[in-house]
């Protein structure tokens, strides 16, 4: 019994901490224009010690805290609701990998990241109606928005790429230096 009340108690200050790396990952990206994208990629490559430490259950909840407080602390309304709608995609990956026809896992990893990208917009710039946002897409004409758009799901695709090497160098070559208790 106290193995596990150990185990839970270490998974919970993990994940708090790495909720808490996140979000200050989120903070930060507002204070730089271009972070913007980039910000909730590095929040969510936080989830992958999570997923390979404590599991799929504890990413979800970092996954979801972390999403709070960028909504609650950042300054960047955009990037955290970039967050909250792709934010997840590390622990959704495994899943979509684990469809064996390469095409389909293809076509499925570009339909969600299109359709996750497409609710995104379409809620900030018609339900939240985001002014600056609203005010970019208008000043880009429709082929230039839909070429950003497209833009933006391609480097999601390589994020996706990106992802696992990243997962790899965790398990790889950071895990062993930092002696975390088995699980």
């Amino acid at each position: 019994m106290k193995s596990r009340t150990h185990n839970a108690t270490w998974a919970v200050a993990f994940c708090a901490l790495m909720a808490a790396l996140g979000a200050a990952a989120m903070a930060a990206g507002g204070l730089i224009p271009v972070a913007t994208y980039c910000s909730p990629m590095i929040a969510s490559v936080l989830l992958l010690p999570v997923m390979s430490e404590a599991g799929d259950g504890w990413a979800w909840m970092t996954w979801a805290v972390t999403a709070l407080l960028a909504l609650l602390l950042s300054v960047d309304r955009e990037a955290a609701f970039l967050y909250l709608f792709v934010g997840c995609y590390p622990i959704l990956r495994p899943y979509l990998d684990a469809v064996k026809a390469a095409p389909l896992r293809f076509f499925l990893k570009l339909l969600y990241f299109t359709a996750a990208l497409g609710i995104l917009y379409a809620l900030l710039v018609w339900v939240f109606q985001l002014g600056a946002l609203l005010e970019d897409f208008n000043g880009f004409g429709f082929w230039s928005s839909l070429a950003f758009f497209a833009a933006l799901v391609t480097v999601m695709m390589i994020y996706d790429t990106a992802l696992a090497r990243l997962h790899l160098y965790w398990l790889v070559k950071l895990r062993p230096r930092l002696r975390l208790p088995k699980q």
